[in-house]
Formats: C-alpha cells, structure tokens, sequence
C-alpha cells in the first residue's frame, strides 16, 4: 500500500490503514517524544497523545499540501508528524506543571565537587554514550528539556520558541544555556565516577 493510499483510508477512519500509519511512524516518533519526556512512560503518552491529534488532522495536512504553490516544496508527512509530535510535548508540559516543578539546576557546591574544570568537553563527549546524553537531557526540568530540544536537536529559532511557548527570547536563551551547563555538568559528574 502506497503512502497516498493509507493516507486515504485513515481519512475515512479505516482501521488497519490508522494502525498501518501508526507502525510506520512509531520508532522515529517514540524517538522524538523520548526527547522531551523525563521517561519512557511519559515519551508514551505524548506519543498516544500526538498519533490522536495526528488522525484528526490528516485532513489539514492535505489540503495544507493542496494548496501550496509550484514553487513551494511539499510537506513530508514524516516532518508534519514530528510538528504535530514536539506540540504535543509542549502542550503536555502545560497541561502537568505541577509534575515537573522539580529544578534541575546544579547550585556552586556540587559542580565543585565534580571538579568538572578539569574535564574538557571532548573527554565528556567521547566518553558518553547516546544512553548517558538522553539521561542527561531527561534529568532536566521540562522548562529546559522542552527548549534544548526544541533549539538544539529540532532547529527552532528562539523567536520561534518564545512564541509557541508563551515566554520571551531572553528566556528561551537563558533556559537553554543553563539546559546545556546542566547536560555538561551531568555527564561530567557521570564521568568523574
């Protein structure tokens, strides 16, 4: 079945092609969701969260692709689902403030005792692992994981930023330099073990 065709038959709410769709996109997605969840449980509900939002949109994404211009590319639905994925990440936040109050910012004391100084950046890098950089970003508050991500590893400007999350620039900025001394000062303390 082609991509069209599943398209189509989610359109008219067929079953096997929903769940076609939803395999397809589950690795890359849960991948995504993982990214700005503090864990797996809540990478899932994002992601539940996201593929509802995404059925009852698929119509949009369509006509969004109909109407563009000769000269303007169309939209992947792969990227048009990682949108629909970090907004249900953000809307996630909002909606579980409380849950995620707790900071994750490193006071004086504790990143002298990592002696994190005497740690170049390259040493930490070469000896994290892709399991120890997530565990770092997920032991971030969400304020900071949400925009590390979003600037990072997604490419959203600050302005961009400030806009789908209700904040000013400065504040992206701020919560995104102290997201990346967090990560650094995390893996550093792993590190130093």
């Amino acid at each position: 079945m082609t991509a069209e065709e599943i398209i189509q038959g989610c359109l008219v709410h067929d079953r096997n092609c929903q769940r076609m769709l939803y395999e397809q996109y589950f690795g890359k997605m849960l991948n995504v969701s993982i990214r700005y969840a503090k864990n797996l449980n809540e990478a899932k509900e994002i992601l539940h969260h996201a593929f509802k939002s995404i059925f009852s949109k698929l119509k949009q994404f369509m006509d969004l692709n109909a109407k563009r211009k000769n000269d303007v590319p169309a939209i992947s639905l792969e990227e048009w689902i990682k949108k629909l994925m970090i907004e249900a990440a953000i809307e996630h936040m909002h909606n579980n403030k409380r849950g995620h109050l707790v900071s994750s910012t490193v006071n004086a004391r504790e990143t002298e005792k990592t002696s994190s100084a005497e740690i170049t950046d390259d040493q930490i890098i070469a000896a994290a692992d892709t399991d120890a950089i997530l565990q770092a970003v997920q032991q971030l508050s969400a304020s900071y994981r949400l925009v590390y991500n979003m600037h990072e590893v997604d490419g959203y400007p600050h302005a961009e930023i400030s806009k789908l999350l209700d904040i000013s620039e400065s504040t992206s900025r701020d919560n995104f330099s102290k997201a990346k001394f967090n990560i650094r000062t995390n893996l550093a303390r792993r590190f130093s073990k």
